[in-house]
C-alpha cells in the first residue's frame, strides 16, 4: 500500500516540476498601434493579440503580438477595411537601465 501512494506522489511531483518548468517561460512580444475608423471593430481585432489599451476618444488600441509575428500581423491588419493604419510600438527601444540615476550626494543638493 505504501509503494502505491509512493507512485503516486512521483506523478504528482513529475507534474509540478513540469507545470514549473513552463510555466514561467518568457515570450519576446513587440507592441502594435492599431488605428481605427469605428471603435466597435476591436472585437475583430481581440482574435489577434492582447488588446492592453484602447483609446475611445482618439480611436486607436495598443495590441501585443509574438515577436515572429509581427510583419505578417501589420500586413494583414493593413488589409482590413476598418483600419486606418498601424504602427510598430518602439517602447522596447528604450533605455530602462536606471541605476545610479537616484543616487545623491551631500555636495550635489542644492537646498
Amino acid at each position: 500500500m505504501s509503494s502505491d501512494g509512493h507512485f503516486f506522489d512521483i506523478l504528482i511531483n513529475d507534474k509540478i516540476k513540469l507545470e514549473r518548468k513552463f510555466m514561467f517561460k518568457k515570450e519576446e512580444r513587440t507592441g502594435l498601434i492599431v488605428y481605427l475608423y469605428y471603435n466597435r471593430d476591436v472585437k475583430k481585432i481581440e482574435t489577434i493579440g492582447d488588446i492592453v489599451y484602447h483609446s475611445k476618444k482618439h480611436r486607436y488600441l495598443q495590441l501585443y503580438v509574438p515577436t515572429e509575428q509581427v510583419e505578417e500581423t501589420m500586413q494583414k491588419l493593413s488589409k482590413e477595411k476598418y483600419v486606418k493604419q498601424v504602427r510598430v510600438c518602439h517602447i522596447q527601444e528604450l533605455d530602462t537601465d536606471f541605476v545610479g540615476n537616484l543616487f545623491r550626494d551631500k555636495e550635489n543638493v542644492n537646498i
